[in-house]
């Protein structure tokens, strides 16, 4: 087994590039990119991205966060939010799309698979706790080149919350906690209409 080659070749070839522009004060953490991500290249570009943008701007009809923050970006209208995965590629064998790659890798992937669904701070598995270190120095460099004095970071689920609490600088961060991934429509539930609500204001507040 080979983490390291695994993580540096996933990183070439799948690698969904974070989207921030020069105003960007709000982040938002997510897991890792799939199928429609791959794609489009863009982060949240699909049905979660669309449930998220649906909640945070409060319309009906919209793209995918990630497709509307990238239109944004495009046309050089100010935008406070980006979007910074902790993984720049997928977590999932099934979200890759060359299948060579997922034979080639298939041990490596479940490390990968694994480290996505654990809940555990640290890992005893010496493969397992590899993968977690590569990815949290790859994260944590991403996203430490982006930080200004006041930028406020929403992780989005348990798993980009995890992360964001590893950090070295955790402590100095502005952090909303407790935002629900925005899959499976969660962020229009009641239990978490306050937090949401919250992330709405300070939206608001950035981009006014």
């Amino acid at each position: 087994m080979d983490i390291h080659s695994f993580f540096e070749e996933a990183s070439a070839r799948y690698s969904v590039q974070d989207l921030i522009s020069e105003h960007t004060n709000m982040i938002f953490i997510l897991e890792s990119p799939h199928k429609e991500e791959i794609k489009s290249g863009v982060p949240l570009a699909g049905l979660s991205g669309r449930s998220m943008a649906k909640e945070l701007f409060e319309v009906e009809d919209t793209l995918p966060m990630g497709k509307l923050l990238k239109q944004y970006i495009n046309e050089n209208k100010k935008t406070a939010f980006g979007i910074v995965n902790v993984c720049s590629f997928p977590l999932q064998g099934s979200a890759f799309p060359d299948r060579s790659f997922v034979t080639k890798y298939s041990e490596e992937i479940k490390v990968a698979e694994a480290v996505r669904t654990s809940s555990v701070k640290v890992f005893k598995d010496e493969c397992r706790a590899d993968f977690d270190q590569l990815l949290l120095q790859h994260f944590e460099t991403r996203l430490t080149s982006l930080l200004t004095e006041n930028t406020l970071i929403v992780p989005c689920g348990r798993f980009a919350e995890k992360y964001v609490n590893k950090l070295s600088k955790r402590e100095k961060l502005t952090v909303i906690e407790g935002v629900p991934h925005p899959s499976y429509h969660s962020w229009s539930r009641e239990r978490y209409q306050e937090v949401i609500n919250k992330v709405r204001v300070e939206g608001k507040k950035r981009t006014s």
